[in-house]
């Protein structure tokens, strides 16, 4: 009986692995259908009417939801998410933010000090991944072992 509960589980794992891949891919491919809309009607206002400020901020949102869609593409290939791509969209979402509010001085001075406190914790976070992988490469290296990627 015992043996029977463990190959039913495993299955039901199995399945739901597999739901959720799908789930994954769906998501990407809906991600890049909106980046390809958001390209064209950033083409077509440029066109029409160009502002800028409006462009700018249409070409950071852009760059955010490629950087989302790495995110996933990631994830389908290797079954994990490096926390330094999670922290570089989180550095393009602050960058946007203050682009829509470019008056500072409206922010307030407690908005200007969260932002900053943000930066500062995911700038801590950036740097320490990247001294862990490359902590990981110099072993690698020192060690003849070659990564498969």
């Amino acid at each position: 009986m015992k043996a029977l509960e463990g190959r039913t589980e495993k299955r039901a794992l199995h399945v739901l692995s597999i739901l959720f891949d799908f789930v994954v891919i769906a998501l990407g491919t809906l991600t890049m259908v909106y980046v390809i809309r958001m390209i064209i009607d950033l083409a077509i206002s440029s066109f029409r009417h160009f502002v800028p400020e409006d462009a700018l901020q249409g070409i950071v949102l852009i760059l955010i939801f490629l950087e989302v869609f790495e995110i996933i593409v990631m994830y389908i290939a290797y079954h994990h998410v490096p926390m330094k791509s999670v922290v570089e969209i989180g550095v393009l979402a602050l960058v946007k933010e203050l682009l829509v509010n470019i008056d500072l001085a409206e922010l307030g001075w407690q908005m200007l000090f969260g932002i900053a406190a943000l930066i500062a914790a995911m700038g801590w976070v950036y740097t320490r991944e990247r001294q862990r992988e490359d902590a990981h490469t110099e072993f690698m290296i020192e060690h003849g072992i070659e990564e498969n990627t």
